[in-house]
């Protein structure tokens, strides 16, 4: 609950920076479909799926429906890195989400903050994350590790 509300309010304050001209809102799901990672990675998407139905169920944000491009990082954060500049530069995504390896997260947070894009770390407990390695474009949801 505490994840789809805070993704929810990021969606918010990335659409009121996102043209108007657009139909629909992309963001990107960078997961590990592969891997050692990859049963975390099952349920960041089948979580990520569900909260975008439920948003587009309710009328979507601001009018606006959402839709979900997926990338597979593999649990590789060049690859995590790579995906996100290609969701953004390519797909024309405003967010994007997800990385079950801190190192995959911070690797595609950077890559995110470089194209002034918001990259929200779904499941990454290094305090790198958002400590020595954080920024201002990065966010993530879980706890300290201790």
């Amino acid at each position: 609950m505490l994840c789809k509300k805070l993704l929810l309010s990021l969606l918010l304050t990335l659409l009121a920076a996102a043209p108007v001209a657009a139909e629909t809102l992309k963001i990107g799901l960078n997961y590990p479909q592969t891997g050692r990672y990859k049963d975390q990675g099952l349920q960041q998407r089948l979580g990520a799926f569900l909260a975008v139905d439920e948003i587009n169920k309710a009328g979507g944000i601001m009018g606006r429906e959402v839709e979900l491009v997926i990338r597979n990082t593999s649990g590789e954060p060049d690859k995590g890195a790579k995906n996100t500049a290609e969701l953004i530069d390519r797909e024309g995504v405003q967010m994007v989400f997800g990385g079950v390896s801190s190192a995959v997260a911070i690797a595609s947070g950077r890559a995110a903050r470089d194209r002034n894009r918001i990259y929200f770390g779904t499941l990454t407990y290094s305090n790198a994350t958002t400590g020595a390695a954080g920024h201002s474009h990065m966010f993530r949801e879980p706890y300290n590790p201790g």
